[in-house]
């Protein structure tokens, strides 16, 4: 999961202060986001363009999430025609990533909130919509109308977060967030269930189906949130998700950037077809030949399974995805990154090449190659939790990239 961290200052100087130690901090490269608590401040001096420019030049690349918290949902900022005016103004600099926006869970007044996220969007952000409740949590059929109601707002990211009385509130949340995500899969989520009591919830997105998780490294902005030193030890003790997979087509680079990564996160290191090739004592090639396609595809399956619940980088085959069961696999139980490359630079690079896979045995023209990665394409993007454009890229800067997202979801050894 992605992890964010929340910044609460009085004033914006004392922001800027906050970042600038966050930007020194040994943990500051695994953070997915920050989120800028703009409700907190009680004294408002700079334009809030200036101030998020400021923001931004401390904080780089990471994604910056915009939150005025108002007195409804446990935030600080008084609800009414200024709480849209400020978040507007905000995108309107073009600097936020995400606005988070608490919106209207009722049959009545969505108009607002609708026109709010429609100029959001105009203005290139994206929205989070939430939903908090600081005193209870609903039963499992609410929790699930909730999701419903948030994600009919057609957001980038729902969120929901509640206070729970008794253990059963935190299954409730966890498990309408499992459904929610089944119904999605491809669509955010964070759900939270806040305090003591709930506090495991947050380490839980691999059962809930959350994304993100708010972790804290000078103070919590909710009950409950992990220190991120915490987080990251426990999130890869519990997560069943412990390897990294790369996946794509024949000549996307698996090879060469898994053996690389190993070497940087000082992981082992497996290629699919030559465990199997290992074990067939004979080549992909060969194997075909004397069995056939699917008796290998069987045997890709049962390699894969027993691949898991190890820290590794994983290259398997092309055509692995092809198999729904392994699909399912991979999704649980690696972090999964597609090598997108076009057909053009997979014929570039395969041209001349002496092992060819053999399915592509007499078909390295740009048609059968063009052919046959759109049918696998959909699958790739299916299984990925992170898509990596590689057309015009080095090695150099694909590496780099793909570092930088396995930090940030807590899928690379720390260096700490």
């Amino acid at each position: 999961m992605g992890m964010i961290v929340p910044i609460q200052g009085k004033t914006e100087k004392e922001c800027l202060d906050i970042l600038k130690k966050l930007k020194e901090d040994q943990y500051f490269p695994y953070l997915y986001a920050v989120e800028l608590r703009y409700d907190f401040l009680e004294k408002r001096v700079e334009k809030l363009a200036d101030f998020l420019q400021g923001v931004r030049n401390l904080i780089g690349e990471k994604k910056l999430i915009f939150t005025i918290r108002t007195n409804r949902q446990g935030g600080f900022y008084p609800f009414g025609k200024s709480y849209f005016q400020e978040n507007i103004l905000a995108m309107e600099s073009g600097i936020p990533d995400y606005i988070d926006l608490e919106v209207e869970c009722g049959i009545s007044g969505r108009e607002s909130w609708k026109e709010c996220i429609a100029m959001v969007k105009r203005l290139g952000g994206k929205v989070i919509a939430s939903y908090h409740d600081f005193h209870r949590t609903p039963d499992l059929k609410e929790c699930e109308a909730i999701l419903e109601r948030l994600s009919s707002y057609s957001p980038d990211i729902v969120k929901m977060a509640f206070m729970p009385k008794k253990q059963e509130d935190v299954l409730n949340l966890l498990f309408a967030g499992r459904r929610w995500r089944d119904k999605y899969p491809k669509k955010e989520l964070i759900t939270i269930s806040m305090g003591e009591m709930g506090k495991l919830s947050r380490l839980c997105g691999d059962l809930s189906g959350s994304s993100h998780s708010f972790v804290q490294i000078f103070g919590e902005s909710a009950p409950g949130q992990w220190k991120i030193e915490e987080y990251l030890k426990l999130h890869r003790a519990l997560s069943a998700r412990k390897g990294i997979a790369l996946l794509g087509f024949m000549g996307s680079g698996k090879s060469t950037l898994a053996g690389q990564l190993a070497v940087m996160g000082d992981l082992p290191y497996f290629e699919t077809d030559a465990v199997l090739e290992q074990e067939f004592s004979m080549s992909i090639k060969e194997y075909f030949q004397k069995f056939g396609e699917e008796s290998f595809r069987r045997e890709e399956s049962r390699v894969l399974k027993k691949m898991s619940g190890r820290e590794m980088i994983l290259s398997p085959g092309g055509g692995i995805v092809l198999q729904e069961e392994n699909r399912s696999f991979l999704k649980n139980y690696f972090f999964c990154v597609y090598l997108k490359v076009s057909p053009e630079t997979v014929l570039q690079r395969l041209s001349g090449a002496k092992n060819l896979r053999p399915l592509l045995q007499d078909k390295m023209n740009l048609t059968d190659i063009t052919e046959m990665m759109e049918r696998r394409s959909a699958f790739y993007e299916e299984t990925a939790d992170y898509i990596l454009e590689g057309d015009g890229k080095s090695i150099s800067e694909c590496l780099t990239e793909l570092q930088s997202v396995l930090l940030e979801n807590a899928f690379f050894p720390a260096q700490v």
